[in-house]
């Protein structure tokens, strides 16, 4: 077993980077069956595989095939995403073995989110798990894995205080709106979205005073259940070029591949508001969008519309950076049950070191006692069918106890990092070719000295 991670995140690569390489929902069936059933005649790269893409990072967790190396997963996403290599290879990190299992549980933990203890990013990474799944592309050794990554990122929830009072990105959000603009009572906020970021937008927004709320999301039926829940006022998404005309605050979270708002929308949409104050006078009017998704909603260049102030998830940063040095000390107890879930990991491991030669030895002796119980039957041919079930279960009785101490002593060993090491002198004790080969291939570089 070879397990190995290719991917970025918000500390490697900018979101003009991530958003070029993240992976829709729509993709991921194509992209996994890619990476582990190429239909082109290709070698696969991995035997399983999940990926996981969210805002702030793209990351491909695998079992290796044999001779897969990073440079084949950098073509990979080069193909794929049609980007060329050079923009994008820099901000990737490689991950192998252990570390593997390591990074994905302190991910799941939300020690490496963003903001520090996020929730959400614990059903990101079940979401990752299941899609691959459903597709296929998850074997027994992704599966073990992502589960007890699943139960590190539960228990660090659970164990310590790192969750409470912790800001998800759409609270980062609402918490920048108020910094910029102060109170938010009064002021028109528009909430573009229908999913859990846009639900905790509208959340913190009605915590923080916001009372004049519009929700637009392509789904009406999503805009209206979130709408009905909090008291705002719901339009279909053509409306969007009317919302922006009223808004002085754009929140954006949607999940479609290209943006959905351009310089010219914000041009009109303040062109309309300057019209409607009908004052020569006035100051000139003024927007603050955040773009919470990847790719982004919003087109670039918007920045640069006189008035507009346009923020993404990586200006996040100034507002949520001073929680990972009040939480220092709750860090340190996380890291140690990350590390505990870790172990847990690299036991089971181990203990698949003992699979392949004692499924090899079980083999070998139903083979000779199916070969010494059919001789024994010829030569006792008047035998009753109740007398022959009798011989029968006394074989497989036999076999069955002389069986049991060799297994059991293998995977002690196992447990205890010897697995490859006695698989290989039992394999030599009863005959049983290669299986030392195949074993020392499985288990790769998980052993311990």
């Amino acid at each position: 077993m070879n397990l190995f991670l290719a991917g970025l995140d918000h500390t490697t690569a900018p979101v003009e980077i991530r958003e070029q390489l993240a992976f829709s929902q729509t993709d991921l069936p194509s992209a996994l069956m890619q990476l582990t059933n190429p239909d082109n005649g290709a070698a696969p790269l991995f035997t399983e595989a999940v990926i996981l893409s969210t805002c702030n990072r793209v990351e491909i967790y695998g079992v290796a095939s044999p001779g897969t190396t990073a440079q084949h997963v950098v073509d990979f996403l080069s193909a794929f995403h049609r980007r060329p290599a050079d923009a994008f290879v820099h901000t990737l990190y490689f991950y192998q073995g252990e570390a593997v299992a390591r990074h994905l549980c302190a991910t799941a933990a939300g020690l490496r989110s963003l903001v520090l203890g996020e929730a959400q990013i614990q059903g990101q990474v079940r979401t990752a798990y299941e899609s691959a799944q459903r597709i296929g592309s998850v074997g027994s050794v992704l599966h073990r894995l992502f589960q007890i990554a699943l139960v590190a990122g539960k228990r660090v929830r659970h164990e310590t205080t790192i969750g409470k009072g912790a800001a998800s990105v759409s609270q980062a959000g609402v918490e920048l709106a108020k910094r910029r603009l102060g109170d938010l009572r009064g002021r028109e906020v528009l909430l573009i979205g229908g999913g859990e970021v846009s639900e905790l937008a509208a959340q913190n927004l009605i915590a923080n005073g916001a009372d004049r709320l519009t929700i637009v999301n392509r789904t009406s039926s999503r805009a209206a259940a979130l709408a009905e829940r909090y008291g705002a006022e719901m339009l279909d998404f053509g409306a969007l070029p009317e919302a922006l005309a009223r808004a002085d605050i754009v929140i954006s979270s949607t999940a479609a591949p290209v943006p959905i708002i351009y310089r010219h929308h914000v041009i009109e949409a303040l062109d309309h508001k300057l019209r409607a104050r009908a004052c020569g006078d006035c100051d000139p009017p003024a927007m603050l969008l955040i773009d919470l998704a990847v790719p982004r909603d919003i087109a670039a260049d918007v920045a640069t519309v006189p008035g507009v102030h346009l923020f993404t998830v990586d200006d996040l940063r100034e507002v949520v950076s001073h929680t990972i040095e009040l939480r220092s000390a709750v860090i340190e107890i996380a890291q140690k049950i990350v590390e505990e879930q870790v172990q847990e990991f690299l036991d089971w491991m181990r203990t698949q070191e003992a699979l392949p030669v004692l499924t090899m030895l079980r083999q070998r002796a139903e083979e000779v006692r199916n070969e010494e119980l059919a001789r024994a039957l010829r030569r006792l041919n008047n035998l009753s069918p109740e007398q022959q079930a009798v011989i029968e279960g006394l074989s497989r009785s036999i076999v069955n106890k002389l069986l049991h101490p060799p297994t059991r002593c293998l995977r002690e060993a196992a447990a205890h990092g010897q697995g490859k090491r006695y698989a290989t002198i039992l394999a030599e004790l009863f005959n049983l070719e290669h299986v030392g080969e195949r074993t020392a291939s499985m288990v790769g570089n998980t052993e311990t000295s």
